[in-house]
């Protein structure tokens, strides 16, 4: 039973001793057949690789002829005196034999060459194309005739061009030379242009033999596109194998460079080189399966390996006795020390001493992570727990729990540092609106690395809103008094180093300190909420919680009146008028308190006042101000200059802007008069069209301006008139409502529907009613 499981647990100190024992019995064969591989099968081998080159030399060079000669008829025909410029006049129709020699020209050209499919004239005055195959052909098309103009735009008088619309075939683009007229340089004056479209069949085939059929040969230029059809997969793309003979040559940069490509399962003998055409560089590739260039050797290697083999199975039974034998004495070793748990198939000396390293490793790895996760989870769980979010956990669980994220909190007190920014809307333009985070994130870090040299044992958290809070871990050994003069001396330090660092001031709030960690989250409201009570005027101030007066002496006086004011100047569309008002009133609301809370509560109201007038002159604030939520933007502001900028900017500004009527005095005491008039006339037969008339204003704008300048339109104000009359008519009169009406020019019907309307009444509920309380 022993020796059947040391033999499947056998590890590679008994197969390394087995191939000792194997190589010594088998080392005659083995080298004798390495000899016969490399001495005979090796020569052979290289003597089919230079045969093979010559052969694909010859035909890249037959190759690289054809290209020559194109090039060579290419820049005769720039130059032919045959097609001057007399041809831009030629008329196809009224010179027919000319046309006829021209066309009969165009396809000797096309004979001269095996590439070429077929010859175009271009010519760009008669926007006609000449070829050998199409004839005479008018170009109609729009983008056909910016295309073959395009063709006449780059600098070079001859070049190459792939994938050119042909005008006969206009679905299957070719490749294509094209020959500039005159002369095939450069001229800005050219007038045509030869087109000598490349026969993409012939071009194939000759490039296809540079190669065996199991092989892939193809040209490309320069950017790597293909000048010959590679062969497709099954999607219509040009092959994998290609694609990725054709990446590693474009990577070399090889002029030229033969290599052994291995790609699926398969080695190839690739070659490849560059030859110039024209003003391009096209790069051959041709690569041929190894097994096509070594088949005559195939027989020959096979027959040494199986004789080599037959010799290696001899020796390795004998060396499988031996190797046993001396593998016996360190199996039993293992079996100690690991039992059945060690991995099959390892070296038992070199395994005992990697798996006494891992375990080291291992070690300091999980080590020096324990220490750079850390900080992190002990900022998050801090986060969670001021928050609130850890409610249910009790002192000891606390302090268990900040034990393992490396804080030793037990017999500590603690103690927060609330800061808050100030100046940042007037720092002399170093800091934008959009830096508030940016600043906010500048302010904790000093904070953190100020108090971080006292206080090891801190916390920052960010509020991204110019404000900070630090927590700070002291030491339970010092007294009270001590504790709390460190922490004033280090807020005076960071409110020195905020004011030179940022160049804005701060205000900072110390809290009580105390001896339970449970209670911090509650110390964190309440630091927060003590900055709402601070002095608005007064900046880099350090406070207590203990002295801080919450309470107002006197009750708060909000300035009614200046709020009538600004409404009716934004009612009106005097923007400047309604800002300086605006900050008239923040004026007042600091004279009569200085507390940042009740400040934040006036201006709340007047918002809401200033949209309340909004709304009246017919402006939805929803549309207006694109949803934004002001109510929540302004108490996000602390300053009173950066309150007074906010509402000239976000709540004045945009309304004014949407006002297609600018104030006008004159305009107004044209209402004014209308005001007065109507006081007299409203019981006659008026109507706006009439006013309108006597103003010399239509009645779209007499009505807009009205209801601008009132806050009402034209009908509800005369409405509101009559019913006033109406209603005096039936406390002092006994005339019944037909009468009324009459007077009132209403229906009886219609003035008691807009009278209950109004008042929640009819007109005789309202007679019955004050009646009897007169």
């Amino acid at each position: 039973m022993n020796i059947r499981r040391l033999d499947i647990k056998k590890g590679s100190f008994y197969r390394k001793s087995l191939i000792l024992v194997l190589l010594i019995t088998c080392l005659p064969v083995t080298f004798i057949g390495i000899s016969l591989y490399y001495a005979g099968g090796g020569r052979i081998v290289n003597e089919l690789n230079k045969s093979h080159q010559v052969q694909l030399n010859q035909s890249i060079q037959r190759m690289n002829d054809y290209f020559s000669q194109l090039e060579l008829y290419s820049t005769q025909l720039a130059f032919n005196p045959g097609f001057d410029e007399s041809i831009k006049t030629l008329d196809f129709v009224g010179q027919f034999e000319k046309t006829k020699e021209l066309l009969k020209s165009l396809s000797l050209m096309r004979d001269t060459n095996p590439f070429i499919s077929s010859v175009f004239l271009y010519l760009k005055d008669q926007n006609s194309l000449i070829g050998d195959a199409a004839g005479v052909r008018r170009i109609t098309d729009a983008e056909d005739q910016k295309l073959f103009l395009s063709l006449l735009a780059p600098m070079e008088g001859i070049y190459w061009k792939n994938g050119l619309k042909r005008i006969d075939r206009p679905d299957s683009p070719e490749k294509a030379i094209v020959i500039k007229l005159p002369g095939g340089g450069y001229q800005e004056n050219s007038y045509g242009a030869f087109i000598i479209y490349i026969n993409q069949q012939r071009l194939n085939e000759l490039v296809e033999k540079l190669t065996s059929q199991d092989g892939a040969a193809f040209l490309i230029d320069r950017s790597g596109e293909y000048i010959t059809s590679p062969r497709p997969a099954d999607n219509g793309a040009a092959s994998s194998f290609e694609e990725a003979l054709k990446t590693r040559i474009l990577k070399e940069g090889h002029d030229s460079n033969t290599f052994v490509m291995e790609w699926g399962g398969e080695s190839y003998s690739v070659s490849y080189g560059k030859m110039a055409f024209l003003v391009s560089t096209f790069t051959y590739i041709s690569a041929t399966p190894l097994s096509n260039i070594t088949a005559p050797f195939n027989s020959m290697s096979t027959s040494i390996i199986v004789i080599s083999c037959i010799g290696l199975l001899a020796a390795l039974l004998l060396a499988w006795f031996a190797s046993r034998r001396i593998y016996d004495p360190i199996g039993r070793l293992m079996r100690l020390i690991e039992g059945d748990k060690r991995p099959e198939g390892k070296d038992e000396f070199a395994y005992l001493e990697s798996q006494w390293k891992h375990n080291l490793l291992q070690n300091e790895t999980l080590s020096t992570r324990l220490k750079e996760v850390l900080p992190r989870l002990r900022e998050g769980f801090l986060n969670q727990f001021l928050q609130g979010h850890h409610y249910y956990y009790s002192e000891s669980e606390i302090i268990e729990k900040m034990n393992q994220l490396d804080w030793d909190i037990l017999d500590k007190r603690f103690a927060f540092i609330m800061v808050q920014l100030q100046g940042m809307f007037s720092s002399e333009g170093k800091f934008s609106e959009k830096d508030e985070q940016l600043v906010s994130f500048a302010a904790s870090k000093i904070v953190q690395e100020l108090a971080s040299s006292r206080f090891p044992q801190n916390h920052v958290i960010d509020f991204h809103d110019l404000s900070a809070s630090m927590l700070i871990v002291l030491d339970g050994d010092e007294t009270e008094e001590q504790s709390s003069s460190q922490l004033h001396a280090l807020s005076e330090q960071m409110i020195q180093a905020i004011n030179e660092v940022l160049s804005v001031k701060a205000t900072i709030v110390i809290s009580p300190i105390t001896d339970s960690i449970v209670q911090t989250p509650d110390m964190l409201e309440q630091s927060r909420k003590a900055l709402l009570f601070r002095d608005i005027e007064r900046t880099n101030e350090v406070l207590s919680m203990s002295d801080f007066k919450t309470e107002e002496s006197n009750a708060a006086q909000y300035p009614f009146e200046l709020e009538r004011e600004i409404t009716g100047a934004v009612r009106m569309g005097q923007e400047e008028e309604a800002i300086r008002l605006i900050g008239e009133f923040l004026r007042q609301l600091q004279q009569n308190t200085r507390q940042e809370l009740i400040v934040h509560q006036s201006m709340l109201l007047l918002l809401g006042s200033i949209l309340n007038a909004i709304m009246r002159n017919d402006t939805n604030p929803y549309t207006l101000y694109e949803g934004t939520h002001l109510y929540e933007e302004l108490m996000q502001i602390r300053e009173p200059q950066k309150m007074l900028a906010w509402f000239r900017t976000t709540v004045v500004g945009p309304y004014i802007q949407t006002l297609s009527l600018a104030y006008d005095p004159a305009l107004k005491r044209l209402i004014d008069n209308l005001l007065l008039r109507l006081q007299e006339e409203f019981l006659s037969d008026i109507s706006l069209e009439s006013y309108a008339d006597e103003l010399h204003m239509t009645p779209y704008k007499l009505s807009k301006t009205f209801k601008q300048l009132t806050g009402t339109n034209f009908i509800d104000y005369v409405t509101r008139l009559r019913l006033n009359r109406c209603k005096e008519l039936l406390l002092t009169t006994d005339l019944k409502i037909n009468d009324i009406a009459e007077l009132l020019r209403y229906q009886p019907s219609y003035l008691i529907r807009i009278f209950k309307k109004n008042e929640g009444m009819t007109p005789g509920q309202y007679r019955d009613k004050y009646a009897q309380q007169g």
